[in-house]
């Protein structure tokens, strides 16, 4: 189930607007909530461990409880274990789906594209005012000064 990189963001073709990239997008958000089950589970887990051990150390007398020892534990372990399997399941299948995919080529880049790249850059270019003059602006003044250097 392993698809060569070290975040799923390296995936060919991630964050674009093709199927390699819906691919992607599904792949981290399976993943996201099988981290989030699994975070859970390990909470869930550690908690019942200090409760068990509290009976092992024969703590559990001074901390009655009305609930029992193990409270709803058990039945949400079980919930979230069966999600998770669930949820690896699901990402096992997206792993083989995105592996299936023919490689990713990016789209070519058309002359319109790089067009409008262009005007983009220069209208991020820093603009001078009309009161802003460049020492080497060819004016009379200028002119003059360099004149008398």
């Amino acid at each position: 189930m392993r698809l060569q990189v070290a975040r799923l963001a390296e995936l060919p073709g991630s964050g674009t607007d093709t199927v390699h990239g819906a691919i992607a997008d599904q792949l981290a958000s399976q993943a996201r909530r099988l981290d989030d089950v699994q975070t859970r589970i390990v909470r869930l887990a550690d908690a019942l461990r200090r409760d068990l051990q509290r009976v092992v150390d024969g703590r559990d007398a001074d901390e009655p409880s009305i609930n029992g020892i193990l409270h709803n534990t058990a039945p949400t372990l079980d919930l979230l274990a069966a999600r998770r399997t669930e949820l690896h399941r699901s990402l096992t299948d997206l792993v083989e789906v995105y592996k299936g995919l023919p490689p990713f080529t990016p789209a070519p880049v058309t002359a319109e594209a790089t067009t409008a790249r262009q005007r983009a850059a220069s209208t991020r270019a820093p603009r001078r005012g009309p009161t802003e003059t460049s020492s080497t602006t060819s004016t009379p003044a200028n002119t003059a000064r360099a004149r008398a250097r």
